[in-house]
């Protein structure tokens, strides 16, 4: 994206890659996250139409306060994922991964036909993610003071406190710029892998190209991430969504998946430009046994989260049909209940 090769000259910032151990330990993480981009929803009916659209209640989206959801299509099925936040009553944002925008604007655009609302894709909005110990500091040094979990707008910066000490900013190329303008610690920028690879860590996964309309909420776990509200009423794929977890009718989870490479990293390492999201994964004896979802390079090889069989959660798994099966599943960091 021109925006952020335009940051990079301008500051002079320690850059890093997302493969480097040290990157993981500096104290302030700016990330880019021009993988993804918010699509706005503005206008007198906007709670209103997309509450009859999205798994969460928007309700309880407030400029204080974000939610993880979903857009599904009648089926129940994932059209995609997003943390939808609010700059007014009349305002709401759902941040999303790029490579899906356009299909998911669209898909919403269907049925507002009827309703006061305009839908349009932000081009002018750029994310910035911040990570490590100092994350808070430093927003709090900009003058943003959030509480846990939670967001707020301010001075047109949106930020979402979305957990573990990481933080979201949206906002216009000027106001990200002056921000960064003002840093006076030892920053390091990096690349939105880094960012993917937290969110892998972090078990929350993320509807990219590949795998639109092909997944259910529960599948991506949104039951145990609050991505889900099964009080809030009729949406689009709702009746389909509250059957599968009312009748216990969901055999598929989100897995964390870790390449197991040993002293032979370098070698046996697989290749990020031959994977796609939506490929199979499978079992020792070849058996194709889900999904994978989202996947990112780290300095111990490659991590990923797939939509796997419930049983096959302790095999040692593969990302082609001929193995090698080098990847084992590791713990979430949330229980599976």
């Amino acid at each position: 994206m021109s925006n952020w090769s335009e940051l990079k000259q301008a500051l002079p910032l320690k850059q890093s890659s997302s493969e480097k151990a040290e990157t993981y330990h500096s104290p302030l993480q700016l990330c880019s996250l021009d993988h993804k981009c918010a699509i706005a929803v503005q206008g007198p009916d906007s709670k209103k139409f997309l509450q009859g659209q999205l798994t969460c209640n928007l309700d309880d989206v407030k400029p204080n306060q974000w939610r993880l959801g979903a857009h599904c299509n009648h089926k129940g099925r994932m059209i995609s994922s997003f943390r939808a936040s609010a700059l007014s009553e009349e305002h709401i944002l759902l941040t999303l991964r790029h490579s899906i925008s356009d299909s998911a604007l669209a898909a919403l655009a269907k049925y507002a036909i009827f309703s006061k609302v305009e839908l349009s894709i932000s081009d002018g909005l750029i994310g910035l993610g911040l990570a490590g110990e100092q994350a808070e500091q430093q927003l709090s040094a900009w003058g943003l003071t959030i509480d846990e979990g939670n967001s707020v707008y301010k001075d047109g910066v949106q930020v979402l406190d979305i957990g573990g000490g990481r933080f979201e900013l949206w906002a216009e190329l000027e106001k990200i710029k002056n921000l960064l303008e003002q840093l006076k610690s030892d920053a390091t920028l990096v690349d939105n892998s880094h960012w993917k690879l937290l969110d892998i860590q972090a078990g929350i996964a993320e509807i990219e190209a590949g795998v639109e309309e092909a997944i259910i909420p529960q599948m991506l776990n949104f039951n145990e991430l609050d991505g889900i509200n099964y009080q809030k009423g009729c949406y689009t794929g709702q009746e389909i969504i509250a059957r599968m977890q009312y009748r216990g009718n969901v055999k598929r989870h989100t897995v964390r998946l870790i390449e197991k490479n040993g002293d032979k990293a370098a070698e046996t390492q697989v290749e990020l430009a031959s994977l796609e999201s939506g490929m199979n994964v499978y079992s020792a004896d070849k058996k194709a046994v889900g999904e994978l979802v989202n996947f990112a390079k780290g300095p111990q090889g490659l991590e990923a989260l797939a939509v796997v069989k419930d049983g096959d959660e302790q095999a040692e798994l593969a990302l082609s049909e001929d193995g090698p099966w080098n990847f084992t599943i590791e713990p979430l960091p949330y229980a599976i209940t």
